[in-house]
C-alpha cells in the first residue's frame, strides 16, 4: 500500500516531467521561430528583400539603375507589393511551425 507521500512525490515527478516537455517544446518553437529567414524577388527581379518571423526587413536590395527607372511612387509599389508577399510567407510558415507544436504539445501531454 502507498502512503499519501509517495502518491504526492509520484504526482509532483509527473508535473516535473510534464513541466519538462512544454518547455522543452518552447525552445524547439522559438528555434524554429528564428530559423525562417523568406527571400523575395519582385517580378522583374529590380528588387530583392528577405523578412524574418516577425515579419521584419532583414535585408533589401535594389538592381543597378532601378532608383533611375522608376519614380518615386512606382518603386514604392514595387518595394511594398514585394515585402508584403514575403510577409505573407513568413507567416504562414510561422504558422504551420506552431500548428506543428500544438499537435506535439498534445502528443507529449497524452503519454501522461
Amino acid at each position: 500500500m502507498t502512503t499519501a507521500y509517495e502518491s504526492d512525490a509520484e504526482l509532483v515527478a509527473r508535473h516535473v516531467a510534464r513541466i519538462g516537455r512544454v518547455q522543452q517544446t518552447l525552445r524547439d518553437l522559438r528555434k524554429e521561430w528564428a530559423s525562417i529567414d523568406v527571400h523575395m524577388e519582385s517580378a522583374n527581379g529590380d528588387v530583392q528583400l528577405s523578412v524574418n518571423h516577425h515579419g521584419r526587413l532583414m535585408a533589401l536590395s535594389l538592381a543597378p539603375g532601378c532608383t533611375s527607372r522608376y519614380t518615386n511612387e512606382a518603386l514604392e509599389q514595387v518595394i511594398g507589393t514585394t515585402l508584403q508577399a514575403a510577409v505573407a510567407d513568413a507567416y504562414a510558415e510561422r504558422d504551420e511551425i506552431e500548428k506543428n507544436a500544438e499537435e506535439a504539445a498534445l502528443d507529449a501531454a497524452q503519454l501522461l
